[in-house]
């Protein structure tokens, strides 16, 4: 393992970290792809400033949550090859706070979207009607996520291609 020597080598390993989740982890691209839904919505519904920010921190809750499994997964499987009780707590405990960051950032979404929800058809046709470039790329730029989320594994040929890693594909 070799260190950074630059931080332009710095950002390629955490671009390629990110990359190896994102193409290994199912669960990190429904993160992302929910993630990117749920900011499409919150620009068609014009939330307030505050609550987008909010909304967005919750999404890298979550998001840095489920990175941290993955990189918990990978080190207790590193250092534990065999099952052994302890390995499996701190991997049963990496995922509880997965879930625990999923869940709170879900019931975050309730509480800002729910009382928006009934107006999200009346404000997709004021969007565009006013906005139809601008709609539109939202709507292409949705559909690129999903797209990509789905292509990315299939394509993935990281450092770890060859090696047996933990995912949860």
């Amino acid at each position: 393992m070799k260190r950074a020597e630059s931080l332009q080598e710095s950002f390629r390993y955490a671009f390629s970290g990110l990359a190896y989740a994102l193409a290994t982890q199912r669960n990190l691209r429904l993160h992302f792809f929910t993630a990117a839904a749920v900011m499409v919505l919150g620009w068609l519904l014009d939330l307030p400033k505050r609550e987008f920010i909010v909304v967005l921190a919750a999404i890298m809750v979550v998001m840095v949550a489920e990175m941290m499994n993955t990189a918990v997964e990978a080190v207790v499987d590193l250092a534990s090859p065999r099952i052994h009780p302890l390995a499996q707590t701190a991997k049963d405990v990496a995922a509880g706070a997965v879930l625990l960051a999923a869940v709170g950032a879900a019931l975050l979404g309730l509480w800002v979207f729910l009382p928006r929800i009934t107006s999200v058809g009346h404000q997709f046709m004021l969007r565009w009607d006013n906005e139809r470039i601008l709609t539109v790329l939202f709507l292409i730029l949705l559909v690129a996520i999903l797209g990509f989320v789905i292509w990315l594994p299939h394509i993935w040929k990281g450092p770890s291609a060859g090696a047996s890693a933990p995912h949860d594909q």
